[in-house]
């Protein structure tokens, strides 16, 4: 009850009218206005108002939210921030809202505390803790019965593995969230439309494009036009990447632009950042080497506005990549190597190897052979391991190349083999 409702209450209690209770010193106006809470009294008159009604000041005093009400406020709060990708705000958030949910018995809100802290630490590459409580949320929702809950947990638990380069984890889990939902009798709604949308970005990463295009256009009739301005961005982004892989520049472009427009509108800079990056891609795919210079600049910009130390990572590879494409061997060496370092520092193993893999290259471009084909072999082995199949196979042509000018023409045949069968659709990598 509010302070008002409480002074009203004890009043009749007692049996007094308004102007009883105000006596000489307060108007009945005066106490009709607290008791419809239009004034707010000083501690002076609540002292009086308290003697005269028989109370102790605290118990007229406004009495906190409900502990759901408060956890749903603060988790709301948390949920918006995720959006705009701002995870230390995020995490702060749902530590608070875990604390207060604790404090009651709906597990609803606990289940949706856990999964907001794992999701902000997954967003800043705290993998292990973000996992750990993660698979707690994914415990309690199977405890809860609820699909939908299932669901979110898979789709968050699956989204942790993918920012740790375990593609084929990811993918399993993605679909075993989508399975749940579909034994429920879901057909549609945001969960099944993220799922579908992260599941399709799974399969590109895999080096599956025809795959992750079916599972987006999925997608697109689950969520339409109803989503949420990010999910929706997100969506057509992943949309522009997958057609990229599969040399579908024109479609590609228009999806990109179509998200690049979206972030800007709602002012989502990281997310904005990555698109930005892709678009620089897709430029220097096209040989427009000149605008994917300025895409990629702007989106370093950003990453370094935002402190995304994985998306200057990523981009610093791409514009080693472009430096390659300019035969500026050195501009390209220092790039690949300030994506190393970072990569190193963030525990980032795939964009360790991607900068590994554009130094070879750099290095092939200035004629030493014999170092490059070392670092093509270093990046081999880890997208070998992490199920990278698109990336195993560039590296292993470029490889074979590199030993085909190094005269080891048997050698070659091997690492030409391995390409073939990692670019082959469906194909897994194969050991060497």
């Amino acid at each position: 009850m509010t302070l008002g409702q409480k002074v009203k209450q004890a009043r009749k209690a007692l049996g007094l009218t308004q102007a009883a209770l105000g006596r000489s010193t307060l108007s009945a106006s005066y106490i009709s206005m607290i008791e419809h809470d239009r004034v707010r009294p000083s501690l002076a008159t609540l002292g009086v108002l308290a003697e005269r009604l028989h109370r102790p000041v605290p118990a007229l005093l406004d009495a906190p939210p409900p502990a759901a009400e408060q956890a749903g406020v603060v988790l709301r709060r948390g949920e918006a921030l995720l959006r705009q990708h701002r995870f230390p705000e995020a995490l702060e958030a749902f530590t608070a809202a875990a604390r207060v949910a604790a404090t009651g018995a709906d597990l609803h809100l606990v289940i949706r505390s856990e999964l907001g802290l794992g999701q902000s630490l997954a967003g800043l590459r705290q993998l292990d803790l973000a996992e750990a409580h993660l698979q707690e949320a994914q415990r309690l929702a199977e405890r809860s019965g609820d699909s939908e809950l299932i669901a979110s947990a898979a789709n968050a638990l699956g989204f942790c593995a993918f920012r740790a380069r375990q593609f084929a984890r990811a993918r399993t889990i993605f679909q075993s969230g989508i399975d749940r939902l579909q034994e429920a009798g879901v057909r549609d709604g945001e969960a099944l439309g993220k799922l579908l949308s992260n599941l399709g970005r799974a399969y590109v990463e895999l080096g599956l494009p025809a795959q992750a295009l079916e599972c987006l256009h999925q997608a697109v009739s689950v969520l339409g036009r109803a989503a949420d301005p990010v999910h929706r961005a997100l969506l057509l982004f992943n949309l522009g990447v997958a057609a990229e892989r599969q040399q579908a520049f024109a479609e590609a472009d228009g999806y990109l632009q179509q998200a690049e427009a979206l972030l800007r509108l709602h002012e989502n800079l990281r997310l904005l950042g990555t698109v930005k990056r892709s678009t620089g891609m897709l430029r220097l795919d096209q040989g427009r080497l000149a605008e994917a210079e300025q895409e990629l600049r702007e989106s370093l910009h950003l990453a370094t506005q935002c402190r995304d130390d994985e998306g200057a990572a990523q981009t610093l590879v791409e514009l080693a990549r472009l430096q390659v494409r300019h035969g500026r061997v050195d501009a390209a060496r220092r790039f690949a190597g300030e994506a190393v370092a970072i990569a190193r520092r963030i525990q980032d193993e795939a964009e360790e190897a991607r900068a590994v893999a554009v130094d070879g290259a750099a290095l092939r471009e200035a004629g030493d052979l014999d170092q490059a084909a070392a670092r093509y072999a270093e990046a081999v082995a880890t997208f070998d391991r992490l199920g990278m199949a698109a990336d195993l196979g560039a590296a292993c042509r470029d490889l074979g190349f590199v030993a085909l000018a190094l005269g080891q023409h048997e050698a070659a045949a091997r690492h030409f083999a391995r390409a073939f069968d990692a670019m082959a659709p469906g194909s897994a990598p194969t050991p060497p």
